[in-house]
C-alpha cells in the first residue's frame, strides 16, 4: 500500500485545499470536520446571509450554497474514483454555478443541507476499503490524475479555505 504522501495526487489548483488538511486518516478527518463544520455554521447562523463585503462579491448565502454544490460535486468525484469509473472527471465553473444558484434560500435549510452533504461524504468514505483510499486514482477532463485520498482532502480543505475567506473578508469570528 502507498504512503499518504505518495497517495496524494491532484491538479496543483487543489493544493490550496489539500495543504490546509492535517495528516490524520481521511475517514477520521471527515468526521472531525463534520463536528467543526456544525460549530462553524452555528456561528455563521447569527450573521446576515444577504451580506457581501463588496459589490459583485458573493453574499454569505451564495458562498454557503457554493460550498454545498462543491461538496456534492466532490462527493460524486470520490464515487467515480472509488468505483474505478474510467470516464474523465469533469471540472466545473464555480461562478457559473453561483450565478445559476441565486435564490432566496432559507438560512436553516442551507445549514441543514450543508451538514447533510458533509455527513454523506463521511459515510461514503467510511464505506471504502482502506486500500482504495490509498490506491485508486481517476483522471480529470484535462488529463490530470486525481486520487481518492486527494478528493477526501479537498472536501475537508475546501470548507477551511472558505472559512478563512469568511473570517478575513466578511469579518466573521469563529
Amino acid at each position: 500500500m502507498k504512503s499518504k504522501q505518495n497517495a496524494l495526487s491532484h491538479p496543483a489548483f487543489f493544493n490550496r485545499y489539500v495543504d490546509m488538511v492535517d495528516e490524520n486518516g481521511i475517514v477520521d478527518l471527515l468526521y472531525q470536520s463534520y463536528d467543526k463544520l456544525k460549530k462553524d455554521l452555528s456561528v455563521i447562523e447569527n450573521h446576515d446571509f444577504d451580506y457581501a463585503y463588496a459589490e459583485k462579491k458573493w453574499t454569505i448565502k451564495t458562498l454557503i450554497r457554493h460550498c454545498i454544490d462543491a461538496e456534492i460535486i466532490f462527493f460524486s468525484r470520490a464515487l467515480l474514483v472509488a468505483r474505478n469509473d474510467k470516464s474523465p472527471i469533469k471540472s466545473f465553473n464555480e461562478n457559473d454555478y453561483a450565478d445559476e444558484s441565486i435564490s432566496d434560500y432559507n438560512k436553516q435549510d442551507l445549514i441543514a443541507e450543508f451538514l447533510n452533504a458533509r455527513n454523506a461524504s463521511c459515510m461514503l468514505f467510511k464505506s471504502f476499503k482502506e486500500e482504495w483510499i490509498f490506491e485508486r486514482v481517476g483522471i480529470t477532463d484535462k488529463g490530470d490524475p486525481i486520487s481518492l485520498l486527494s478528493v477526501g482532502h479537498i472536501i475537508v480543505g475546501h470548507w477551511l479555505h472558505h472559512k478563512k475567506v469568511l473570517s478575513e473578508k466578511y469579518g466573521i469570528r469563529f
